[in-house]
């Protein structure tokens, strides 16, 4: 555990800006020595160990996924998390129209940076035309979430942050619920946070090595 890294990454976020702590893979004990910090954000890739933690930790507690979504587990996801970052096929998003009582989803698109075949994500355009459907009547699209594309150059990359930030901004103009753009992780988070992300996704370098 690096509490100081946390407090060094906590100080230059500014009021608008959010730290989502990455807590898959990690201990409660080190969960709960974060939340008596005061921090409330967390997030995890694996729905089992979502609802472990959510079972015996704080109910004030804001839980984030941000992993792989499998169509069987849609249901379950929505009752344990938050927000949903990690929508980034449309076969998902028609499926969460399906979950049943819940209303009011709170999701983020997931953009496609790159040419990864790894990652999911819609392109800039799918994004517009979800956004114009306007018939996911019962999903609240709170903004953008994206993966930074593994060894580019640091000028690559800024390029695919700023295409992003266009994105999240044209987002904002079109939907009054568009708040977040999720963008940077562990290694990136600073290039992010300059090119206007106001929720970064940090992990081990506030947890350490994962179990």
């Amino acid at each position: 555990m690096n509490l100081h890294n946390y407090q060094s990454i906590s100080k230059i976020l500014e009021p608008h800006q959010k730290l989502i702590a990455v807590s898959k893979g990690q201990d409660v004990e080190k969960i709960k020595l974060l939340y008596d910090k005061g921090h409330r954000d967390f997030g995890e890739n694996f729905l089992q160990e979502l609802k472990e933690k959510k079972g015996i930790l704080p109910d004030d507690i804001n839980w984030h996924f941000l992993g792989n979504i499998q169509s069987n587990k849609i249901k379950d996801i929505v009752a344990c998390s938050n927000l949903i970052h990690s929508i980034g096929r449309m076969k998902i998003l028609d499926k969460i129209l399906n979950v049943e009582p819940k209303n009011n989803i709170e999701i983020l698109l997931q953009l496609k940076l790159g040419k990864e075949d790894t990652k999911a994500g819609f392109s800039e355009t799918e994004i517009y035309e979800i956004m114009e459907s306007r018939r996911f009547k019962k999903i609240v699209l709170k903004g953008l979430m994206v993966i930074g594309e593994g060894k580019i150059k640091k000028e690559t990359l800024k390029k695919q942050f700023l295409q992003a930030n266009d994105v999240f901004k044209k987002m904002q103009l079109a939907n009054k619920d568009v708040e977040y753009l999720s963008m940077g992780m562990s290694s990136d988070y600073a290039l992010a946070l300059a090119t206007g992300s106001n929720m970064i996704r940090i992990g081990t370098s506030i947890f350490g090595a994962r179990n």
